[in-house]
C-alpha cells in the first residue's frame, strides 16, 4: 500500500502543488523566524564573548531598576574613586573605568543618522587613551581601520560601517547629540569590532572618558570598572580579592558571568520580536491547514473508485487509511523542506529590516521544529480525509461519479451556532465589564462558530453575494452562484482560510483608526499648547534642558511645559500598607495639568520642592491621600521622602501623564543627568502659528533630534507612527492571504477536474469559451467574498469589543474605515479572480467530446 500510494502522488503531481505551497509558504515562515532567532542569540553571543574576551571581572552598583518587556534593566554608577583601589589589588593586571550610554550621530545634511534597529541611537561609550592605547591590550575588542586613537575630549572614534554610511573621513567634524547636550568634533579614528565593520550591524560611538562622562552620564562616576587579572589568577580569585575593597553597594562579577548575564538580557529583551513574529507564522500556518484538509477532502471524493478498487481487491480499511497518509507524509516532508529553505530568504529579510549583521544560523533544532510542525500540520489535515477514504464501500468501483457529501452534521451546526453566540455575547460583556481578556477569548469562539457553521452557511451567503451577478452576468452569473454553494463543506473550508487572514486584517485597521480617532478627540478637547517638541528616536536620547530655556525666552511664548520621564522604585505606606513598585516618575512644570486637560481635585498641583502630586486611580490602589508621604528611590541617590500635595484627575477617561509628578526643577536636582522627552508650548494670546513657528524652529535648529510640531502636526505622527504598526502588520498578514488564495486556485482547479464531463455538456450545447471562463472566475469571486464577509463580520465585532473594553484609557471613539473595509472586500474578490485564472483557462482549452466521455 505504500508503494501505491507513493506511485498515486507521482501519477498525480499536478493536484498536490498548492497543497505543498501552503506547507512550504508556512514552514518558510516559521523557519524564517526560529533561523533569524538563531542568528541574532548567535550574533550577539558572540559579541559580548569578544567584548569581554579579555574581562575577568567586572566591578559595578548592585542598584537595579528592571527594566518592563523588551527594554535593559538600569543599573546605578560608582565613583571613580574606586578605580585606584582596584588597581591596588595585587592580582589585578589592569583595570579601567567605563561610562556608557546613547548618542545621535547627525549626518552631513543635518539630519540624524539611523544607527541600529529601527533606526535607533548609536551606542555610545568611554575610550580613556591611558590605558587602551594598545592594539593588544586584553580589555580592547577594538581593531583601528583608519586614522588614531582618541587623544583629546574634542575628539570621536565611530565605526567603519557608520561613518561609511555616513559619508564622514578622519579630520571631519562631527556634530553628536546626546542627553548632555549637542557637540561638535573632529573624527579621529575609524575602527573595526574585530574583522566586522561594526558590533552585530549596531552604530558605535566612541568619547574620550572625560567627554563621556560629561556627554553621557555625570562627572566623577562610571558604569563599571572592567578588569583583567595577572597571570596566574584564575577569575574566583580575582573576584574574592576585589570583593575585600569594593565596599557596599557595590558587587564584583566574573568575566563568564558578566558575558552569560549579557547574553541572557539581550535574549529576553529581543524575545518578545520572536513572539510578535511567530504569532504570524501561526497563522499562516492554520490558514494553510485549511487549504491541505480541502486539497485531500477534494482528491479522496475524485479518487472515489481507485479507493473502492482497492477495497474490492483486498485492501482493508486501515491500508487505504495509510495509504492517504502516506502521501499527506510525503507532502509534509516536501513541502516543509522547500519551506525551510525559503525561511532562509525570510529570515535574511527580516535581519535586513532588523540591521542586525552577520551569517545565517542554520540549527539542527530550528529545522527538526519547522519542519516537524510542517509535517504534523499535514498529517493533521489529511487524518479526516483518510478517514472517509476507509470507509468508501467497494461497491463504489462500480459506479461513474465520485461519492459528495455535500450536506452537513445537525450537531456540527448546533454546536457552531451555539460556539457563536457564546462568543459574541462574551465580547459584548466583556467590553462593558472593560475585560479584554474575555473579549479576546469571545472573539476566538466567534471564530471556532463560524468555523463549524461554514457549511450552513455557505449555500445562503453565497446565494446572497452571488445574487448580483445573477442579474448583471446573466447565464455565467447563475452558474458561478450555484457552482459556488454546489458542495458546501468545500466552499465554507475553502472560505474560512481567507476568512481568517481577512479577519485579523480587518481587526487591526479598524483598531488603527479608532486608536488616532481616540487620540485626536483627546488633544482637540484636553490638550491647549500650540506646539510639541519631540526628541525622536523614541525618546530614548532626550533633549538637553536648555532647549526648553530657551524657547521660554521668546517674545511669541506665554508659557513652556518640559516633560521627563525618569524610572524609580516608589515605597508607600497609606491606609493600604507598605507597598513597594516600580513606576516612572514625570517631571514637569505646574502649568502642565492645564496644558494637558487634567484637574487637581484634591489638595494643590503647584508641585513645590519636596512634593508630588500622584494620579487619583493610583493614590485609590495605594491608600494615598493629600499630606501622605511616600519614598522614591532613583539610580544613584538616597531614598527621596515626598508629600503628597496634589491628586489629580484626567478630564476625559484616561489614565493621565503618569502615576507621579514632580517638579521638573525637583526632579533635575534628583537626577542631574535627566534630559526632557518632549517640550510643550502655549504661545501668548494674539500669536499665531504661522507666526511662532520660525522662532521655534530657529531655536530647535541648534538641536538636530528636536522636533517642533504644532498640535495638528503632533497628532498626524502620532497617527502616522501607529500607520508605521499597521503596515507592518498587514505585510505579515500577507502572506496569510495568499496562502488562502492558493487555496481558492486549488478548489477550483480541482473542482474543474471533477466537473470535466459538466463543463464537456455545457461547451457541447453552446457556452462559449469565454462564458466558461468567465463562470468559473466569478464562481472563485464568490468564494472570496464568502471568506470576506465571514471576516469582516468577525474582524470588526474583535475590534469594537476591544475599543469599549478600554474605554477607561482614553479609547473612547469608536470608528470603522468604512471605505477601506470596503476596498478591502473588493480586493479579496478581485484577488479571488486571479486565482481562478489558469484553472478557468483549462477548462475553457478541454476537448469537448474527451471531456463528456472522461470518467
Amino acid at each position: 500500500m505504500t508503494k501505491v500510494a507513493l506511485r498515486g502522488l507521482l501519477a498525480h503531481k499536478s493536484r498536490l502543488v498548492a497543497t505543498l505551497l501552503a506547507v512550504a509558504l508556512g514552514v518558510a515562515f516559521i523557519g524564517g523566524v526560529l533561523t533569524m532567532t538563531d542568528t541574532m542569540n548567535r550574533t550577539f553571543d558572540d559579541l559580548f564573548a569578544s567584548a569581554y574576551a579579555g574581562t575577568d571581572a567586572v566591578v559595578r552598583s548592585d542598584e537595579v531598576i528592571s527594566g518592563e518587556l523588551g527594554e535593559e534593566d538600569q543599573r546605578g554608577t560608582i565613583d571613580v574613586a574606586l578605580l585606584d583601589r582596584v588597581r591596588a589589588v595585587d592580582s589585578v593586571e589592569a583595570a579601567t573605568g567605563d561610562v556608557s550610554g546613547l548618542a545621535q550621530v547627525i549626518g552631513r545634511d543635518g539630519d540624524p543618522i539611523g544607527g541600529g534597529s529601527f533606526d535607533s541611537p548609536a551606542s555610545a561609550g568611554s575610550w580613556d587613551p591611558g590605558d587602551n592605547d594598545d592594539a593588544d591590550d586584553p580589555l580592547n575588542p577594538l581593531r583601528l581601520r583608519d586614522g588614531s586613537w582618541l587623544a583629546g575630549d574634542d575628539e570621536i572614534m565611530l565605526d567603519a560601517a557608520t561613518a561609511r554610511s555616513a559619508d564622514y573621513a578622519i579630520g571631519d567634524r562631527v556634530p553628536v547629540q546626546t542627553e548632555g547636550g549637542v557637540g561638535d568634533y573632529r573624527l579621529a579614528g575609524i575602527v573595526g569590532w574585530g574583522s566586522a565593520d561594526s558590533p552585530a550591524g549596531q552604530s558605535l560611538l566612541l568619547f574620550s572618558l572625560d567627554e563621556a562622562q560629561r556627554m553621557l552620564g555625570e562627572p566623577g562616576r562610571f558604569d563599571d570598572i572592567v578588569v583583567s587579572a595577572r597571570a596566574g589568577t584564575s577569575e574566583d580569585e580575582l573576584v574574592r580579592d576585589l570583593r575585600a575593597v569594593v565596599g557596599e553597594g557595590v558587587e564584583v562579577i566574573s568575566g563568564t558571568d558578566i558575558t552569560a548575564e549579557s547574553q541572557s538580557d539581550l535574549r529576553r529583551q529581543l524575545s518578545f520580536l520572536t513572539w510578535f513574529f511567530l504569532a504570524f507564522a501561526m497563522i499562516a500556518v492554520v490558514v494553510g491547514s485549511f487549504v491541505i484538509y480541502n486539497s485531500f477532502s477534494i482528491i479522496v471524493a475524485q479518487r472515489t473508485r481507485e479507493m473502492a478498487l482497492l477495497r474490492a481487491i483486498g485492501a482493508s480499511r486501515r491500508q487505504v487509511r495509510r495509504a492517504v497518509l502516506v502521501e499527506a507524509v510525503a507532502v509534509g516532508l516536501i513541502g516543509s523542506g522547500v519551506g525551510f529553505l525559503l525561511g532562509l530568504g525570510v529570515a535574511s529579510a527580516l535581519l535586513g529590516f532588523l540591521t542586525i549583521e552577520g551569517a545565517l544560523a542554520v540549527v539542527p533544532t530550528s529545522i527538526a521544529i519547522a519542519v516537524g510542525c510542517g509535517l504534523l500540520v499535514t498529517v493533521a489535515s489529511a487524518l479526516i480525509p483518510a478517514r472517509r477514504a476507509s470507509r468508501i464501500p467497494p461497491v463504489a468501483a462500480l459506479r461513474e461519479a465520485a461519492i459528495e457529501t455535500p450536506g452537513h452534521s445537525r450537531l456540527r451546526l448546533i454546536v457552531g451556532a451555539a460556539s457563536t453566540a457564546l462568543g459574541g455575547l462574551a465580547v459584548v460583556s466583556g467590553a462593558a465589564a472593560g475585560q479584554a481578556g474575555r473579549v479576546g477569548l469571545g472573539v476566538a469562539a466567534a471564530f471556532l462558530g463560524l468555523l463549524l457553521m461554514g457549511p450552513a452557511l455557505a449555500r445562503p451567503v453565497s446565494r446572497l453575494v452571488g445574487w448580483p451577478l445573477g442579474r448583471l452576468r446573466g447565464l455565467t452569473g447563475v452558474l458561478a452562484q450555484k457552482n459556488a454553494g454546489r458542495n458546501p463543506k468545500r466552499s465554507a473550508a475553502t472560505a474560512q482560510a481567507l476568512m481568517i487572514g481577512i479577519g485579523i486584517v480587518a481587526f487591526f485597521l479598524v483598531l488603527n483608526a479608532s486608536i488616532r480617532a481616540s487620540i485626536d478627540q483627546l488633544l482637540d478637547d484636553g490638550f491647549t499648547g500650540d506646539f510639541v517638541v519631540d526628541s525622536g528616536s523614541f525618546g530614548v536620547i532626550g533633549l538637553p534642558p536648555e532647549l526648553a530655556e530657551r524657547i521660554a525666552a521668546q517674545p511669541e511664548v506665554e508659557t513652556v511645559v518640559p516633560y521627563r520621564l525618569v524610572p524609580a522604585q516608589i515605597a508607600t505606606g497609606g491606609v493600604a500598607g507598605p507597598d513597594q513598585t516600580t513606576d516612572q516618575v514625570v517631571g514637569m512644570g505646574a502649568d502642565g495639568f492645564d496644558l494637558f486637560g487634567l484637574d487637581i481635585v484634591a489638595g494643590s498641583g503647584d508641585l513645590g520642592r519636596g512634593e508630588v502630586v500622584v494620579f487619583e486611580d493610583q493614590a485609590r490602589a495605594a491608600g494615598l491621600a493629600v499630606g501622605d508621604r511616600i519614598d522614591v528611590d532613583f539610580l544613584d541617590a538616597a531614598a527621596t521622602p515626598l508629600t503628597v500635595a496634589g491628586i489629580y484627575a484626567a478630564t476625559s477617561d484616561v489614565s493621565g501623564i503618569g502615576n507621579y509628578v514632580v517638579g521638573v526643577d525637583e526632579l533635575g536636582a534628583l537626577v542631574p543627568s535627566s534630559a526632557d522627552a518632549q517640550v510643550i508650548v502655549q504661545l501668548k494670546d494674539g500669536v499665531s502659528i504661522a507666526e511662532a513657528e520660525p522662532a521655534l524652529e530657529a531655536v530647535a535648529d541648534d538641536y538636530p533630534t528636536a522636533n517642533v510640531q504644532s498640535a495638528e502636526e503632533y497628532k498626524d505622527a502620532i497617527g502616522g507612527q501607529l500607520d508605521v504598526f499597521l503596515q507592518l502588520v498587514l505585510g505579515l498578514l500577507v502572506l496569510a492571504i495568499v496562502i488562502a488564495l492558493l487555496g481558492i486556485a486549488n478548489t477550483i482547479a480541482l473542482s474543474v477536474l471533477e466537473r470535466t464531463p459538466e463543463l464537456g455538456l455545457l461547451r457541447a450545447v453552446g457556452m462559449s469559451r469565454r462564458q466558461l471562463r468567465s463562470a468559473i472566475r466569478w464562481e472563485s469571486v464568490i468564494i472570496a467574498l464568502f471568506g470576506a464577509v465571514l471576516g469582516l463580520a468577525v474582524g470588526i465585532l474583535g475590534a469594537w469589543g476591544m475599543v469599549t473594553a478600554f474605554q477607561d484609557q482614553g479609547f473612547e471613539v469608536f470608528q470603522a474605515p468604512t471605505a477601506t473595509l470596503v476596498l478591502l472586500a473588493a480586493l479579496a474578490g478581485g484577488l479571488g479572480m486571479v486565482a481562478a485564472v489558469v484553472p478557468a483557462w483549462r477548462a475553457s482549452r478541454l476537448d469537448v467530446l474527451d471531456a463528456i466521455h472522461r470518467p
